[in-house]
């Protein structure tokens, strides 16, 4: 007689089946484990931000170059070196030269404008701090010096003061007034006839000649460092005094008579040689 068999419906599988339904189930959590780590490819992993970021990246930094050389073109920073300027200027003081001072714009063919010639950032003015290159070869020297006369006008230094067009002037930003004479001389077109503040102690255009507008590097229109002498550069130009060789006592003695204070038979100075403006500080 058969033995009753003991299986039932119910009973568990065989445990080589549990065995591998429990190595089935700890493969799916290994799959969703938040600990595991994660495999990325190596683009990817190199540049985590995609082509996207890639993109902006580039373009941040094609913007930054164009910026940079934008800024370069229109301005430049020097540093003073050397004491030509004193008391203006000094040594190691940082300045920041306007490059399109003084450019000039050819715009003949243009039919609106028709006209060469053209300044649109202004044409030099007597008083002007100026840059300019002095010397190319075998090392290029940059100066940095005041413009006393422009082209055209004829001037000379006498009697330890400069005299343009006849006029004699008072220069308070000076350090000293010059003890050298310089010979009258009509400044060539295209040139500039530059000195430097500190008179005695300058190589300038009673040296070494007048200088060619197209050396000219730009205009100095900002010192920014140290701070306390932070400001914006204006030109700064003397106040006339007398027709050279009549002594500024004895002017009422003389028989020329005055009108708006230049002498009469003298062609009036330019309104920037009889003004001297004021400078703005950075306080």
């Amino acid at each position: 007689m058969d033995e009753p068999s003991t299986e039932y419906a119910d009973d568990p599988p065989p445990l080589e089946v549990t065995e591998a339904r429990l190595m089935f189930t700890h493969g799916g959590l290994t799959a969703v484990d938040p600990w595991a780590p994660e495999r990325r490819p190596l683009r990817e992993a190199l540049w985590p931000w995609g082509l996207r970021g890639l993109s902006e990246t580039l373009e941040v930094i094609a913007l930054a170059m164009i910026m940079f050389v934008a800024v370069r073109g229109v301005a430049h920073n020097y540093r003073v070196d050397g004491n030509s300027m004193v008391p203006s200027f000094h040594d190691g003081e940082a300045l920041i030269v306007n490059r399109l001072a003084y450019r000039t714009l050819n715009l003949g063919w243009v039919p609106v404008v028709g006209r060469d010639g053209w300044q649109p950032f202004g044409a030099p003015k007597q008083g002007d701090v100026v840059i300019f290159i002095a010397q190319r070869t075998p090392k290029e020297r940059d100066f940095v010096k005041r413009i006393i006369a422009l082209p055209g006008q004829t001037v000379e230094v006498t009697k330890g003061r400069v005299v343009v067009n006849g006029v004699a002037y008072d220069e308070p930003y000076i350090s000293a007034p010059p003890n050298y004479e310089f010979k009258a001389q009509t400044v060539p077109p295209g040139k500039l006839f530059v000195l430097g503040d500190n008179r005695n102690n300058s190589q300038d255009s009673h040296l070494i000649g007048m200088v060619d507008q197209a050396e000219v590097v730009g205009r100095v229109d900002l010192r920014y460092w140290p701070l306390r002498s932070a400001e914006i550069i204006q030109g700064e130009f003397g106040t006339p005094v007398a027709k050279a060789g009549v002594q500024p006592g004895n002017q009422n003695s003389t028989q020329n008579s005055t009108q708006n204070g230049v002498q009469a038979g003298v062609s009036p100075a330019p309104r920037s040689m009889r003004l001297q403006p004021e400078v703005s500080l950075f306080q």
